[in-house]
């Protein structure tokens, strides 16, 4: 009888254990989807940005401001969003965001910083002084990419 009730204990720990991997690894792929929603953001500013300039549509300045503050505030949420250690599966990140995190952080501010740069800019309505400022965002996107995301090779493949 003890041997069928320790048999009966070791299998409802195995499935108890069993579920609770579940739901971290259900947790993870919902952080990461929620990540690549927030990168989606910035990109798509910074994506209407350059339609705006390269196809020189109407919508100038005001709504280059509005994107560059956009891309701003979603960069204050880089931090947050990144701060649980997901590196393996469905996300382009590498594990050094998380090795050197402060520096991670600080390319999070750095981005914010001239986003909010780019976003005065273009509130100011010179259209020359935007490009610079259009630039420091990009070189901020790249110099966080550069070494925290992992090489196109390696990427997965979106749908």
């Amino acid at each position: 009888m003890k041997t069928r009730s320790l048999s009966l204990t070791l299998i409802m720990c195995f499935l108890f254990s069993f579920a609770i991997t579940l739901v971290h690894a259900q947790e993870d792929e919902q952080v990461v989807v929620y990540r690549q929603k927030l990168m989606k953001g910035h990109g798509a500013s910074m994506g209407s940005i350059g339609d705006i300039l390269k196809f020189k549509l109407p919508y100038s300045a005001s709504h280059i401001a509005s994107h560059a503050k956009n891309i701003g505030e979603y960069a204050t949420l880089i931090p947050d969003a990144f701060e649980k250690n997901i590196s393996e599966g469905l996300t382009d990140t590498q594990s050094e965001a998380w090795q050197n995190w402060d520096d991670f952080v600080a390319k999070a501010e750095a981005l914010k910083e001239a986003s909010m740069k780019l976003s005065r800019l273009a509130k100011d309505g010179d259209m020359r002084a935007i490009m610079p400022g259009v630039k420091g965002v990009g070189d901020a996107c790249k110099g966080c990419h550069s070494v925290y995301r992992k090489p196109e090779e390696e990427r997965f493949e979106r749908k």
